[in-house]
């Protein structure tokens, strides 16, 4: 891999950087310095740097596979999205701020929510146990633990299915699919849990229920981080819970924008009956924005992702083949909190897709060329 390229993830750092290095050099006016940086500034980026084609050579995609500094940039995310959280308590019992300033300091941090998912997200395709108990742990602080239950064994089988929660519908606005997809991955998981118990010959109400632990596990954090915080200040703080509650929908509800935005529209072909035809690197939106790639661990690599889940980050290929987004994550969220908008960008491009995705010589080409 090109050593810049190598060096470059460290991008996936940054947006902690501006949100703790703006506080303290101009002060809690700077609070909404994430957002601006998130929404503004890295879609600036993204147009100035241009787009990201290439994929590593055999040599170079067998070296970066087994290098473990991709490893420790994940890994070292999670401890550091902790800390922020743990900072961000502090700053808002010590410090005075404006209203306006909190929630600005809290949206921020979600956006770094966000980014923690995406980690999770990243961990959670891995086999190992350590990989799975930082993708939990990962998801615990912004009180998402379901999400590793049913995207793994829910959403990676039926995506672009009218079985998929996750999957957005063309002219489906964002707020009713955040209804959807709130509502029905959290049905699914439980449903998914309950078939592994039952296959397992345990009990659904009993400590072998990773959904229980899933929703006592953030209410115990929440008390413990509450009381402590409560103890250094000497009195029961409300701001605590307020914010990680606060961070965590916000971190959320990125998340589920960025699927709104992955699988618009999406369909497999219905081949019998209840079966669709295999998962192939035609049925997820591309992007190939040099810097959000960076910032993002190269997720919106994401034709490739779901073709083939357990593909590390850092080897995730890009191919013209597959549908391709206008702009960066950033820049298309903010596109779609304005649902016409939307509609009249994404549903051409859409469009163009189906007319290409019923060419079956074409899907086969693409499944032979990234097998």
């Amino acid at each position: 891999m090109n050593p810049f390229k190598k060096l470059a993830f460290l991008w996936s750092y940054s947006l902690i950087a501006v949100i703790v290095g703006a506080y303290y050099l101009f002060g809690p006016a700077w609070a909404f310095a994430g957002i601006i940086y998130t929404y503004v500034v890295i879609p600036l980026l993204d147009k100035l740097s241009g787009n990201d084609h290439a994929n590593l050579s055999l040599d170079a995609y067998q070296d970066a596979l087994g290098n473990r500094y991709f490893d420790a940039l994940v890994y070292s995310f999670v401890y550091l999205h902790y800390a922020l959280i743990g900072w961000g308590c502090y700053v808002l019992l010590t410090d005075p701020m404006t209203v306006w300033q909190q929630l600005g300091l809290m949206y921020s941090i979600g956006i770094v929510g966000g980014s923690i998912i995406n980690v999770a997200h990243e961990l959670g395709h891995r086999s190992s146990k350590i990989a799975q108990f930082h993708s939990k742990t990962a998801l615990l602080s912004v009180s998402y633990m379901h999400f590793i239950i049913e995207h793994n064994r829910g959403h990676h089988v039926n995506v672009a299915t009218p079985a998929d929660p996750a999957t957005s519908k063309q002219n489906q606005t964002l707020y009713a699919f955040w209804v959807q997809t709130l509502v029905g991955s959290y049905r699914s998981a439980w449903g998914i849990e309950k078939r592994l118990l039952e296959k397992a010959g345990q009990p659904v109400w009993s400590r072998h229920n990773d959904m229980l632990w899933f929703a006592v596990l953030p209410v115990v954090f929440i008390t413990l981080l509450t009381a402590g915080f409560s103890l250094w200040a000497g009195y029961v703080t409300w701001i605590v819970p307020v914010f990680f509650c606060a961070q965590s929908l916000i971190a959320i509800l990125l998340l589920e924008s960025v699927n709104y935005i992955e699988h618009y529209g999406i369909v497999r072909r219905e081949i019998s009956p209840g079966k669709y035809e295999r998962v192939n690197p035609l049925h997820s939106w591309n992007g190939s924005q040099l810097v959000s790639n960076l910032v993002l661990f190269q997720l919106q690599r994401h034709s490739d992702h779901h073709a083939y889940a357990s593909r590390p980050y850092q080897v995730l290929r890009h191919f013209d083949e597959a549908p391709q987004l206008p702009f960066g994550y950033s820049a298309m969220i903010l596109i779609s909190y304005v649902p016409p908008l939307w509609f009249a960008l994404m549903n051409p491009r859409l469009e163009r897709w189906k007319a290409r995705a019923c060419q079956t010589s074409e899907i086969q080409a693409v499944v032979k060329q990234f097998a």
